[in-house]
């Protein structure tokens, strides 16, 4: 539903005429949280052309390792800089759940010998979390 929700949130930003104005909404973060935040997401980008690698060579163990490092588990919220988790929106936390547990139902899904080409596809899907958090939020500095 999360991957949905947030689909459909992309595809109205893209609809939206005026594609020259940026009409993302802030996300106001110090620069300890947004560091983080962009240190998450090139992790999240790491995993993913690791997880493509391994999915053309058929290695399926590759695959759900890496998966399951950028699951639900993969970041306590002890790691978060402080005051981090309460300036995220509903939206926010909605679309980086999805993300996280799209990358949980891979590594499953790899552990259990799925095939490769649905693995791509899940792949896709978690990533258009991905993108719907590229297209409605900007990091602003705080």
């Amino acid at each position: 539903m999360l991957r949905l929700l947030g689909f459909i949130a992309f595809s109205v930003l893209l609809a939206t005429p005026s594609r020259a104005q940026d009409v993302r909404e802030p996300a106001p973060r110090t620069e300890a949280e947004r560091n983080f935040t962009l240190g998450q997401m090139r992790l999240f980008l790491q995993s993913t052309q690791v997880i493509t690698a391994a999915v053309a060579t058929g290695d399926l163990q590759t695959v759900a390792r890496e998966a399951a490092a950028r699951g639900s588990k993969a970041t306590p919220l002890s790691a978060l800089p402080p005051g981090m988790k309460a300036k995220e929106t509903p939206a926010w936390a909605g679309m980086m759940a999805g993300t996280r547990s799209g990358f949980d139902e891979l590594a499953a899904a790899a552990q259990t010998g799925t095939a490769p080409i649905k693995l791509v596809g899940m792949l896709g899907e978690t990533m258009g979390n991905c993108v719907a958090c590229h297209a409605a939020y900007k990091l602003t500095a705080e």
